[in-house]
């Protein structure tokens, strides 16, 4: 398949006109399509390279500042995946998934959340090891009621796009999974709301109706996080081509670089700098672009 820029922002004609003189100085080349309606708030044209030699990774590094220059997602993929042929894709949970870090959440409920989240988006920037912060958080929720997690699920707020993008591989036959740094209480939840496939996150230890600030079985990092990737496909057993990941944080970098496409979801700025495909401006439902869709056949299957 061929290789091909994804545009996803606000922008004009003119600026489509500008973008196709920048490919041009490249001895670059393409077929464009418009894959969203003229009435949607944030446009995405896809244009398929043809025909071109270049260095993958220099234009990589040039669109990445072209996109933090115009704000306009500019996203280069190797290769197209083929959304009709089942595949794998696996996800991050929390700023993901969710639109919170439930390990923050918790934080509040023990009147500590300032104190935690400053280490929480420490990690997440990779600024320190996670599985250090982890264990270093979890212990400063040592006796919180584990009655405050209901509540702390039903007010956290989904991503935007998550049930069309699920619906959509679900249509298709894709297996979805979510790779957690975050606790299975929330993750389980969140795969049944979503009918996805299966969980792997950490487990938290509750006696006595309280957290004891510790965790149960092995802690899923990065590292984790890509072995997991590699056993689901082996046991879908699925081609590498037609697998999918998604996170924001730093622990997810490794499985995001694995996958087929990865995908970089309002990532923090040493993400978005080292992953494949990194995505402001939509929520989910903008990787169902990265494969290929309009917005019309989007819309035909989820309805």
């Amino acid at each position: 398949m061929s290789a091909s820029i994804t545009l996803i922002g606000s922008f004009t004609s003119e600026y489509l006109d500008q973008f196709n003189a920048w490919l041009d100085k490249r001895h670059l080349s393409g077929v464009r399509r418009l894959l969203t309606n003229k009435d949607e708030k944030v446009s995405v044209v896809r244009i398929e390279l043809v025909d071109c030699a270049l260095d993958a990774a220099r234009l990589r590094t040039e669109l990445l500042i072209l996109s933090n220059h115009t704000e306009i997602d500019h996203i280069y993929q190797a290769a197209s995946l083929d959304i009709t042929t089942p595949g794998v894709a696996v996800f991050d949970m929390d700023s993901t998934l969710i639109k919170a870090e439930v390990m923050d959440e918790l934080a509040v409920d023990a009147g500590i959340g300032e104190q935690i989240a400053t280490v929480t988006a420490s990690a997440m920037r990779g600024e320190i090891d996670f599985v250090e912060s982890f264990v270093q958080r979890l212990a400063l929720l040592k006796g919180l009621s584990s009655d405050v997690m209901d509540g702390v699920y039903h007010r956290i707020e989904h991503m935007e796009g998550i049930a069309p993008l699920m619906a959509v591989l679900h249509h298709y036959g894709w297996h979805t999974a979510i790779l957690s740094g975050g606790f299975t209480y929330f993750a389980d939840r969140v795969k049944d709301e979503y009918a996805m496939k299966e969980v792997h996150a950490n487990v938290l230890e509750i006696e006595n109706h309280q957290l004891t600030g510790k965790h149960l079985g092995e802690i899923v990092d990065g590292a984790r996080k890509k072995q997991l990737l590699a056993d689901i496909v082996s046991n879908q057993q699925v081609d590498w081509s037609q697998t999918l990941a998604c996170g924001d944080g730093a622990n997810d970098l490794l499985m995001l670089n694995k996958a087929a496409l990865g995908v970089a979801l309002h990532a923090k700025p040493l993400v978005r700098e080292q992953a494949p495909c990194p995505m402001n401006n939509l929520g989910l439902e903008g990787i169902l672009y990265l494969l290929g869709l309009s917005t019309n056949e989007i819309q035909a299957i989820v309805g």
